[in-house]
């Protein structure tokens, strides 16, 4: 499983860089769930594709710099970074994906500033 958690993350990674909701939405499951980090909004967790794809619209397109994608299992962990801030602050975070019939079944995004490298 492991194999295939990380080429849907690769794809759906991909797809989301190039602003391509179609191919983002084709790397999820029908009834995925999405929790995204405090700095996203208010803390819920939305439920379906079409719910989730209508989060991520907004969002598509070149962002943090991803580090490589991991897994364990149905796991899958991806590293990412934003340049640092005019004060040095970067925010850094991972995504934490569940995979199953190689597709994602949930995303959970946490996050933290730091003081930079």
């Amino acid at each position: 499983m492991s194999d295939a958690g990380v080429l849907v993350v690769e794809r759906f990674n991909a797809a989301w860089h190039r602003g391509d909701l179609a191919a983002v939405s084709a790397c999820l499951a029908e009834d995925v769930t999405y929790g995204p980090s405090a700095w996203d909004g208010p803390a819920v967790t939305l439920r379906g594709r079409d719910a989730v794809c209508r989060a991520f619209a907004d969002q598509l397109g070149p962002g943090p710099t991803l580090a490589a994608v991991r897994s364990a299992g149905d796991r899958v962990l991806c590293e990412w970074s934003w340049p640092p801030a005019e004060d040095g602050t970067v925010l850094r975070g991972v995504d934490l994906y569940l995979v199953e019939d190689g597709l994602i079944a949930a995303k959970d995004v946490f996050s933290k500033i730091t003081a930079g490298d």
